[in-house]
């Protein structure tokens, strides 16, 4: 039977068991040296291992340690916050609307100052801060004196209607 494979004339030798274990001398000679031997050794990181050979160049670094930081939680200050919403509702309840063209633009300056305190922008964030406070300020002055206004528009329009004898439909 032929199976593709020339013939080949093997005969086994005679063993006597397991072949001898090899004789390592280890007193004369110290397996692991305290110095690095020539071509051995680690190199630093920053300086890649350069392998020439007769049709490529191998460029091989080793890795680079991954440094892990924790960051620190700290609170976020408010920047006026609370006092631009306070003074935002309370100008819905009097119905001071004038004043919400300062309390809506407080809302948003403090909540870009958080979010610059965040970032780490503190020149930013104490601007916009700065501008909130004055925002809410402007509102608080606003509000009431709007609010006077008309309440002074409605009696002075009332008590001029209550003097005058021609009835509201002939106007």
């Amino acid at each position: 039977m032929d199976s593709g494979y020339p013939f080949q004339n093997y005969q086994p030798q005679p063993s006597t068991g397991y072949a001898p274990a090899p004789q390592i001398n280890f007193k004369s000679k110290d397996p692991l040296p305290d110095e690095p031997q020539d071509g051995y050794g680690y190199t630093p990181i920053s300086e890649p291992q350069k392998q020439k050979n007769n049709s490529a160049v191998v460029v091989s670094s080793q890795p680079t340690p991954t440094i892990v930081t924790s960051a620190t939680h700290h609170d976020v200050g408010d920047h006026y916050l609370t006092l631009s919403v306070t003074v935002t509702v309370l100008c819905f309840i009097t119905g001071s609307w004038s004043a919400l063209l300062c309390t809506i633009p407080a809302i948003i300056f403090s909540i870009i100052a958080r979010d610059a305190e965040v970032r780490g922008d503190m020149n930013s964030a104490q601007v916009n801060s700065h501008l909130s406070l004055g925002c809410s300020i402007a509102g608080l002055i606003i509000g009431p004196i709007v609010t006077v206004i008309v309440i002074i528009m409605i009696i002075a329009q009332m008590t001029y209607f209550s003097h005058t004898s021609t009835p509201l439909s002939l106007l």
